[in-house]
């Protein structure tokens, strides 16, 4: 099933196994993602801790990241027709969106106290579900943006490189400047992040020889590039406003984080505890916010105000326990198999098993 789900989600190609630095880049971003939203929530609920300029920090790496490695392995993509490409990937994915999404709808509706007012609209408003197709307004917005990065690679299949690279860098720096806006935030994150799927599913050679290259001082000088970029960046002033700006440091983001996960993933406590996270990433991605929007609730019930570094601690603590109890909750779900794959796509299974079987 997990295999299944995680072909659905365009990161494992079905003839490739992914290196084991992968699944612990996968794992080091979803907890960022994790640790980003229960920062979010919790903030809401009157417990902090955080510095706010941290938020740059947790955007640069995991969803550039998330969208380098998806880009990796959509290889074969350019070489499927039409309809091989809505079966293979983005029916899935479609149906991914559309069924969290209504999940969503319902939880917010049903569960009292929860703060599902963070998005584009209100979680419990009927328009964020007639306008799923136009107006991308929840958490789910990846999945919607994968969707139209993947028929984009299949659509651009016979323009230039030069050309694609150069037109995605270009809307990737208007947005991330602020010169340009789609005046939806789902919109434009896809705008601005099309470029790194783009980059996985061009320079898959390159990146992953480069990784594999890649020894402990370009670790170290990567580092220090991607922490004067955002040194600049986060303490100048109207820097962030600058075209290209938050583009280089979210390039040098996923360089540091790749090449460090390549060396996590040779220790083995941080290779079973990432690796495991990332393994296990699509599904974290989709149970993570009921899980900490429920946590922020009940502590905002229970508990005054707090902030300092008891705030930050409880967060941290609360981040670490909701990227356990998802996964946990991912081995459970994962038996209600309409929730990750498209229904179609099981009535095929059972019969090319039942086929093989006779």
């Amino acid at each position: 099933m997990t295999d299944t789900v995680q072909r659905n989600w365009s990161l494992i190609d079905r003839n490739t196994r992914p290196k084991a630095w992968v699944d612990v880049a996968k794992g080091v971003a979803m907890f960022m993602v994790v640790i980003f939203h229960t920062s979010l929530y919790f903030g809401h609920a009157d417990i902090t801790g955080y510095p706010g300029r941290l938020k740059l920090f947790l955007e640069a790496f995991p969803m550039p990241a998330f969208f380098v490695i998806s880009g990796l392995f959509a290889l074969r993509v350019s070489t499927w027709t039409l309809p091989q490409l809505w079966k293979r990937r983005l029916l899935p994915l479609l149906w991914l969106y559309v069924v969290w999404s209504l999940v969503r709808f319902v939880f917010y509706t049903i569960v009292p106290g929860t703060n599902g007012d963070l998005g584009a609209l209100p979680a419990t408003d009927w328009r964020s579900i007639a306008l799923l197709f136009v107006w991308p307004s929840n958490s789910y917005w990846f999945l919607y943006a994968m969707f139209w990065f993947t028929l984009g690679v299949w659509a651009l299949r016979r323009v230039p490189v030069w050309l694609k690279v150069a037109g995605a860098a270009l809307v990737s720096a208007a947005i991330t400047s602020g010169f340009a806006t789609l005046n939806n935030l789902g919109w434009n994150r896809t705008a601005a992040l099309f470029l790194f799927f783009l980059i996985g599913a061009l320079f898959y050679d390159r990146i992953t020889k480069g990784i594999t290259k890649a020894g402990p001082w370009t670790l170290v000088g990567l580092a220090v590039l991607y922490l004067g970029a955002s040194a600049v960046v986060v303490a100048v002033p109207h820097v962030r406003g600058v075209p290209f700006a938050v583009t280089i440091m979210q390039v040098l983001a996923i360089a540091v984080g790749f090449v460090a996960s390549k060396y996590i993933a040779m220790v083995r406590p941080l290779a079973a505890v990432f690796g495991t996270i990332g393994e296990w990433s699509l599904h974290i991605y989709l149970l993570h916010i009921f899980i900490i929007v429920s946590m922020a609730s009940l502590l905002e019930w229970i508990l005054p105000p707090i902030g300092g570094a008891l705030g930050a601690g409880i967060v941290t603590v609360c981040a670490v326990l909701t990227t356990y109890i998802a996964v946990l909750l991912s081995k459970l779900t994962t038996k209600v198999k309409w929730l990750y794959v498209p229904p179609m796509r099981l009535r095929r299974s059972r019969k090319a098993v039942g086929d093989s079987a006779a």
